[in-house]
């Protein structure tokens, strides 16, 4: 009885959080580190990496609903990009439980005007969260809706090595 009460508290429970998953953290990824470290910390956590739209990208699927892409520029980890698809109004609390996090953990998002977009260019790297709920676009009218959580490096360099 007691190894069966210590099996259960060692297994690890599963999260109630939709949105746990969406932190480079939650991968042992930090933006900055190197393509090699980046795919070797995948690797290690048993993650596939299939090609992006470019050279630049990797993607890892996640779930058939999550899905995690990589960029890199000039071989370092520049963004991580997270996507869950889920029906609209699901996706709703999902984009209010991220807001919810980042907020208590970063404070206050920049002001903007949308509703749908919420910014924190204050910290590195800068995170971006963005829903897209519309009922009346493609996805919408599937009654899919989007949550994408970015995290970046904001300093671009161009082609010579300048930024």
């Amino acid at each position: 009885m007691i190894a069966v009460i210590a099996f259960l508290l060692a297994t690890a429970f599963p999260s109630q959080s939709r949105t746990s998953w969406m932190r480079p953290e939650a991968f042992h990824l930090a933006i900055g580190m190197s393509r090699a470290d980046a795919l070797k910390r995948l690797e290690d956590g048993g993650w596939k990496t299939k090609p992006g739209k470019d050279t630049t990208q990797l993607v890892v699927d996640y779930t058939d609903e999550r899905s995690m892409t990589l960029g890199f520029d000039r071989d370092r980890l520049s963004s991580i990009r997270f996507e869950l698809f889920q029906v609209l109004p699901k996706i709703h609390g999902a984009f209010d439980e991220e807001k919810a996090y980042l907020k208590s953990k970063l404070g206050r998002p920049k002001r903007t005007k949308s509703k749908s977009v919420v910014l924190y260019e204050n910290v590195l790297p800068n995170v971006m969260v963005v829903v897209s709920a519309d009922p009346k676009s493609v996805q919408g009218q599937q009654g899919v809706g989007m949550l994408v959580v970015r995290y970046f490096d904001p300093v671009k360099v161009n082609k010579e090595g300048e930024r």
